[in-house]
């Protein structure tokens, strides 16, 4: 089984094997994004590597620094899934994220005090 890398910086690896989303830390550290139902589609890494996310069935996001690998998730509950193809960052912490319809949403999650989840 190989794992195929979804979004790459300085310091991360944003990667899947198959349904499973995983970010890796140069040092070693790593950190489950959860299950997809199919394969994720796409992940961004924060440019002030803080926090990366992974899409396709919904959105996770995980934060980069401390705590390590603490993930919310977002549009993945039953009546509320949207299916995502496309991410950009918009802020430090915000994005824009695209669904399959083509239509751009934001996301906006705070500050690194409230980004705690």
């Amino acid at each position: 089984m190989t794992n195929r890398e979804l979004a790459r910086s300085a310091a991360y690896i944003v990667q899947h094997e198959y349904e499973h989303a995983s970010v890796l830390a140069a040092d070693g550290r790593r950190a489950s994004l959860g299950e997809f139902y199919g394969d994720p589609a796409v992940a961004l890494i924060d440019i002030n590597e803080r926090w990366c996310a992974v899409a396709g069935e919904g959105l996770v996001l995980c934060r980069l620094d401390q705590p390590f690998g603490q993930c919310m998730e977002y549009h993945r509950q039953p009546g509320d899934v949207r299916w995502i193809t496309a991410l950009r960052q918009t802020g430090t912490f915000a994005l824009e994220w695209q669904g399959e319809d083509g239509v751009w949403s934001t996301l906006a999650f705070g500050t690194a005090e409230e980004f705690i989840i």
